[in-house]
């Protein structure tokens, strides 16, 4: 029992420092493949993480809403979406790290 604890607990830890590289992989594919839409004068209105909340980006993955406008799903992996999401999440409006709208 104590030995399913200690790799619990090792997982628990390892799913947080993957967490925040994830979300800094997704930063990058934020700015080269959403950015190629979403920036000044892109065919796209520019935001940053910090145009909507937590439970804003969640939903919005969650419901795949990108696919009401146009369909993506070409263009990412699932592992790509994770890590955009993560990093969307991570600088989000009401996070400890809000990041300013408009790409870097």
């Amino acid at each position: 029992m104590r030995r399913l604890c200690v790799i619990a607990a090792v997982f628990l830890l390892c799913a947080g420092c993957l967490s925040s590289a994830c979300a800094e992989e997704g930063e990058k594919i934020f700015a080269v493949k959403c950015g190629s839409c979403h920036k000044s004068g892109g065919e796209a209105a520019a935001f940053g993480p910090a145009k909507y909340a937590i439970i804003q980006w969640e939903r919005f993955f969650k419901k795949n809403k990108h696919a009401d406008s146009k369909d993506i799903s070409a263009q990412f992996s699932q592992t790509d979406l994770e890590a955009v999401k993560n990093y969307l999440v991570e600088h989000a409006a009401d996070s400890d790290k809000p990041q300013a709208v408009g790409l870097r």
